[in-house]
């Protein structure tokens, strides 16, 4: 609660009026997995002006910090689809909601009786860690490679799960897969798990591969964002997003805006459609719309 107070103090007496929440890969960021130029010289005279812009996503501490550095946003960012809370600014862990134990408990005797490999996101002391056995495909190690000098978060390979999450909160599983049929046959396995929540799509980045997300069951952008209200006294949502784990956050929100590369589920729970991420969507229809909401 202290943390809440400081940082809706920070904003103003009065809060915010709107916060503005977008999601990163196939929506700020570009092809290339960059906030492009022009979508930065956009936002940055936006956020001197009062812009309250944060970041709902799947990514992780270790990639979304260096991402976002060129803006410099202070608004808690919704990290790992909702189960993390996280201060971009001071790189420091807000808040985490885990899996239960017997629920991770039973993720892991699927991984075992499957032979399937994995990252196991677990919080310990404060600090994220990220523990898988073997490389599955090209995909998974094409994703662990560049992203295991992080600071943010520490890989450790280990020879088992259970023995690797004893004594920290485990966030989530993440499973990097050649292809979709792999990807919808687990999705399957998983969903019948109670307590349990499971997205797979299609690498945004033309590799081929799916990855397949299980979380908490009842933890979404949507339930992280609420959170976030309270902390910084924001009335009100204005989102962007382009995949299916955008739409919980757009039913929160006031207005919502699918960019026009967004799977067929975002774009028919949007209230409106923008400019695709290629287009530089999100940062556009803010200089034109932002101040509207104030």
């Amino acid at each position: 609660m202290a943390e809440q107070k400081k940082i809706a103090e920070e904003k103003g007496a009065g809060g915010l009026s709107t916060l503005f929440v977008t999601d990163l890969d196939g929506t700020l960021l570009g092809a290339d997995a960059r906030i492009s130029q022009e979508s930065a010289a956009l936002l940055r005279p936006m956020l001197d002006e009062g812009l309250q812009l944060a970041v709902a996503t799947a990514r992780s501490p270790a990639t979304v910090v260096e991402l976002l550095r060129p803006l410099g946003l202070r608004t808690p960012a919704v990290l790992m689809t909702g189960t993390m809370i996280y201060d971009v600014a001071h790189t420091r862990c807000l808040a985490a909601t885990p899996l239960a134990r017997e629920t991770a408990a039973a993720v892991c005797a699927v991984l075992e009786r499957t032979g399937q490999e994995a990252l196991a996101y677990s919080v310990k002391g404060g600090h994220l860690y990220v523990y898988y056995k073997e490389f599955a495909c090209d995909f998974e190690r094409s994703f662990v490679s560049s992203r295991i000098h992080s600071p943010y978060k520490t890989f450790v390979q280990v020879e088992h799960y259970p023995e690797a999450l004893a004594g920290g909160d485990t966030l989530m599983f993440l499973l990097a897969l050649p292809g979709a049929e792999e990807a919808r046959a687990f999705y399957d396995i998983f969903s019948a798990i109670p307590g349990l929540i499971c997205y797979y799509y299609s690498d945004e980045y033309g590799s081929g591969g799916c990855l397949l997300e299980i979380y908490p069951e009842g933890c979404t952008k949507a339930s992280a964002l609420a959170r976030v209200m309270e902390m910084t006294g924001a009335r009100r949502i204005v989102s962007f997003g382009d995949n299916i784990n955008d739409v919980p956050m757009f039913r929160i929100s006031a207005e919502s805006c699918a960019v026009a590369n967004a799977v067929p589920e975002a774009r028919a729970a949007a209230t409106r459609v923008i400019g695709a991420n290629t287009e530089n969507g999100v940062a556009r229809w803010l200089a034109e719309h932002w101040r509207d909401w104030q």
